[in-house]
């Protein structure tokens, strides 16, 4: 794509070209402006293939206005709203369309760029003083300003260790040198040369706000959410779990379409051993797809060539960021697989049309319902307080009584919460880190904090790296602001959802191939700010679960669906997997490149691998997130 010369210029590779579709910019030095005899100018290289309508842009004589995700808004709506902000220089209004979409402004020789609110499409960028280079991958980034691809693996160990603790770590990204502009952030690089970062979207919880007024306002945001992406005649399918969340949409779907709709159910491979599946989501599914004649329910199974850690290869080589989910890419292909099969696998396009449709076809999810919806153990501190005291007692009850826990110890947990600001969590998490983390596996009730301590698998940390990340936390404690823990619930919250937002983007990059376009309405800008505006207390009502939702929907979706209160949990195939793939599991851990870096002891996690081998309880989530990590390294080409 090519803008005005003033403005800034900008190519466009054919579709194919890249395996994976990004974007880079990059504003030019002194230097080079002066070799080249132009003004400030921005360029902007763009390559494919994009899917239809995932990159749109509007160009006129002012300057350039791009939106790179899902924005739901129809041309002629997207246009007149561009035009708008670039004739009045107020960009705010651009951010307000449906969906969740990069906003990108290039106006008078500047930069402005808006971050979805969960961001699912970041944007990553480095400033050099002399030229700022921003694309939509770290590595690239690094490549495009010059500096050597280096892992930063500070940020890496964070994310592995302390994955619920973003303040660890700020702006820094997983590539040495290269900052990440996150959810709800946005960024302006003038014509000075200077940067400006602020939050564009605080998703602050509003204490004034009602129950009745969320759901109504969900209600609509959710509403809408689906309608745009199912109208059209677009080939659409949609998960159905069972679960509240993904069932919810195909229901929702069903008001918008006339025709019946393809919905696919995971059926888990078989237990071995004679043990028995701890998921019962294939008995829901099976009931809630006879509610409605129009609901064509495929059940996919999996085997043991589908089952976790049978592939170590994954989309992580593209230059992006370590996927937690790469562990159990088999699975995700089998599901995408038959996804394609229904759709009549599709092609992709370059997106230079501004086109919203979508050739590949859309697939719902309800990937961020539970992050916006189930409110997290930390939401007890804001009920330890004059005048909500009976709140704690009643919620402390109910809570202990389904955990098997002793209710003074879930209020007491709360009330220390309450007294614990976020500068003195993270000096504790400092210390946790110096210590070498709990003795003892972390559980439920370690969950009623600002994040769950680091347990036993610190052990598996080297004593530098567990040195370098005390010091991040202490660093981080010196520079936040002020806040208190009875926010803790709230503000954990968000970090849930900007994580949902990494899982739905790893799984759009995995669906490229297969001619689909994975698409989460719940993390719609309007969704995520219909519930994060109530505050998290008011979102949990227990033992009833999802309460806002169900208020949402009430006369929508039937009846028995909102009534579910349990979960599928898919654990067993991690046992399952890791016994299949032991050799191999040991062989990567034992040649493992973050060892290679000094951030792990090798022997320390195979320990825990042995365990889990004996079917003993073992770290899995902090497993899964190093093996992760291990792909990634693996699969980039670093200097």
């Amino acid at each position: 794509m090519r803008n005005r010369p003033a403005q800034g210029t900008a190519t466009s590779a054919s579709a194919g070209s890249a395996r994976v579709p990004e974007m880079t910019g990059v504003f030019p030095s002194a230097a080079d402006e002066a070799r080249s005899g132009a003004g400030p100018a921005v360029t902007i290289r763009v390559q494919g293939p994009w899917r239809d309508g995932e990159l749109r842009r509007i160009d006129r004589p002012e300057g350039t206005v791009v939106v790179l995700g899902q924005c739901l808004a129809d041309n002629a709506r997207l246009r007149r709203t561009a035009l708008r902000a670039l004739a009045s220089g107020r960009s705010g209004e651009l951010t307000r369309l449906p969906g969740s979409y990069l906003c990108l402004v290039i106006r008078d020789h500047e930069l402005s760029a808006y971050v979805d609110v969960s961001g699912q499409y970041p944007l990553f960028f480095r400033d050099t003083g002399a030229r700022f280079v921003f694309g939509t991958r770290p590595v690239s980034v690094a490549d495009a300003a010059g500096t050597e691809r280096r892992p930063d693996t500070a940020v890496i160990a964070a994310g592995i260790f302390c994955p619920a603790a973003p303040a660890l770590t700020g702006d820094r990204s997983v590539v040495a040198g290269v900052s990440r502009l996150g959810g709800g952030q946005a960024l302006r690089r003038t014509a000075r040369g200077t940067v400006e970062r602020w939050v564009h979207e605080p998703l602050e919880a509003d204490p004034r706000a009602s129950f009745a007024h969320g759901a109504e306002a969900l209600r609509d945001a959710l509403e809408t959410a689906v309608r745009l992406r199912v109208g059209g005649g677009r080939r659409v399918t949609s998960d159905f779990s069972g679960g509240l969340d993904s069932t919810s949409l195909a229901f929702l779907t069903l008001r918008h379409r006339p025709g019946p709709l393809t919905v696919t159910t995971y059926r888990g491979a078989a237990p071995d051993h004679g043990a028995t599946s701890t998921s019962d989501d294939l008995a829901h599914a099976e009931r809630f797809a006879r509610l409605d004649a129009r609901l064509r329910m495929e059940v996919v199974t999996g085997t043991r060539h589908t089952l976790t850690y049978q592939e170590f290869t994954g989309p992580s080589g593209d230059g992006g960021e370590p996927d937690s989910s790469a562990v159990a890419l088999a699975r995700t292909r089998l599901r995408l697989a038959h996804v394609a099969q229904r759709h009549g696998r599709g092609g992709v396009g370059t997106g230079d049309a501004g086109d919203t449709g979508n050739a590949g076809g859309v697939h719902l999810g309800g990937e961020g319902g539970d992050a916006l919806l189930v409110a997290p153990p930390g939401y007890l501190a804001a009920l330890a307080r004059p005048g909500r005291l009976r709140g704690l007692a009643r919620d402390s009850r109910v809570l202990a009584r389904a955990r098997h826990e002793a209710p003074l110890s879930v209020a007491v947990r709360a009330v220390r919460l309450a007294h614990t600001p976020l500068a003195t969590a993270l000096r504790q998490l400092a210390d946790r880190f110096e210590r070498g983390g709990a003795a003892h596996d972390t559980g439920w009730l370690d969950a009623v904090a600002w994040w769950p301590s680091p347990g036993p698998e610190a052990g598996w940390l080297t004593r530098a790296a567990s040195k370098e990340l005390a010091g991040l936390a202490r660093q981080a404690a010196q520079s936040v602001p002020h806040t208190a823990g009875s926010r803790a619930g709230d503000l954990t919250a968000l970090d849930n959802l900007r994580n949902s937002g990494a899982v739905q983007r790893q799984l759009s990059e995995a669906a490229r191939p297969f001619g689909l376009w994975p698409q989460a309405p719940f993390l719609d800008t309007d969704v995520v700010r219909a519930c994060a505006t109530l505050p998290a207390h008011l979102r949990a009502a227990p033992p009833a679960f999802k309460p806002l939702l169900g208020a949402a929907l009430a006369d929508l979706v039937p009846a028995p669906v909102l009534s579910r209160r349990t979960k599928g949990d898919y654990g067993d195939e991690d046992y399952q997997g890791a016994r299949a793939r032991a050799r191999e599991l040991r062989g990567l851990l034992l040649d493992s490149r973050l060892a290679e870096l000094g951030v792990v002891e090798p022997s320390a996690v195979t320990a825990s691998l042995d365990r889990a081998l004996m079917g003993l309880r073992a770290p899995f989530p902090t497993l899964n997130r190093l093996l992760a990590a291990e792909i990634w390294l693996r699969n980039i080409a670093w200097h």
